[in-house]
Parts: C-alpha cells; sequence; structure tokens
C-alpha cells in the first residue's frame, strides 16, 4: 500500500500532466480547430441561402453534409492524436509500475520503512520522467496536428 505521501507526490504529477494536456488540447481547439468549425457553419448558412424555399431537402442535406465534412475529418485528427498520446502516456506509467515491481520483492517491501522509501523513491521519479517527457511531446503533437489540419 502506498505513503500518502507517494500518492500525494503521484497526484501532483497527475495535476501537472492533466493540466499541461489540457493547456494544449484548449490552444488546439481555439486556434486550430474553431476556424474550421466557423468555416463549415457558414458554409451551411450559404446551403440554406443558396436552397431559399424552392430547394430540395435532399440537396440541401448534402450541401450541408460536404460543409461539415471538413470539420469532422479535423475533430478526427485531433481525437486520433490526443488518443494516441494518452495511450503512449498509459504505456508509460504502466512500465514504471512494472519496473516498480521488478525493482523490489514482496520481503524487501514488508521488511523495513528504508526499502519502502527506496521504493517509493524509484516510483516518484520514474513517474516524473515519464510526465516530463510526455509534456515535452505535446508541442510536437500540437504541430502533428497543425500540419494534418493543412491537408484538409
Amino acid at each position: 500500500m502506498a505513503s500518502p505521501a507517494l500518492e500525494s507526490k503521484i497526484q501532483t504529477l497527475n495535476a501537472k500532466m492533466e493540466g499541461q494536456a489540457k493547456t494544449t488540447i484548449d490552444e488546439m481547439d481555439k486556434l486550430l480547430l474553431r476556424p474550421i468549425a466557423r468555416s463549415s457553419y457558414t458554409c451551411v448558412v450559404s446551403c440554406y441561402d443558396k436552397s431559399g424555399k424552392t430547394g430540395s431537402t435532399e440537396e440541401l442535406q448534402r450541401c450541408a453534409s460536404q460543409c461539415q465534412l471538413p470539420y469532422q475529418q479535423a475533430q478526427n485528427v485531433v481525437s486520433t492524436e490526443v488518443n494516441q498520446f494518452q495511450n503512449r502516456l498509459s504505456r508509460a506509467m504502466m512500465s514504471c509500475q512494472d519496473e516498480a515491481r521488478d525493482y523490489m520483492s514482496p520481503e524487501d517491501l514488508q521488511s523495513n520503512s528504508s526499502n519502502m522509501q527506496k521504493f517509493e523513491t524509484f516510483v516518484v521519479k520514474c513517474f516524473s520522467n515519464v510526465v516530463d517527457t510526455h509534456i515535452g511531446l505535446l508541442n510536437p503533437m500540437k504541430k502533428r496536428v497543425e500540419a494534418d489540419l493543412k491537408k484538409i
């Protein structure tokens, strides 16, 4: 069972990672997705204007669907990148847990607080490295998304 100090340190690292990821995702939404969304909605409005009172429902729906396609593709690009990032982060954290388990035997963990302290220090250091590494990967992810969105 983890000590309160270890749990606190892990929660702090988790909050740090979540905060940085949220900032990056918010930036992508505001700077990359919203302009595409705005264009899509403007296009849909023009479909209604062109259709007027005499155009067919099918034509209107076809036009609106075409307008929304770039935004849907953009959302898929962002969603895919974020999911891949989260998967890599989870795998790295699981690797830390596996290394920590391999690091100490059950007897070591139960024998004394000195060994438990070494174990907890190892876990915090590994998690901290993972968080710092993945925070560093947020900007490249954003740049990949931006490059992919330019192709849409």
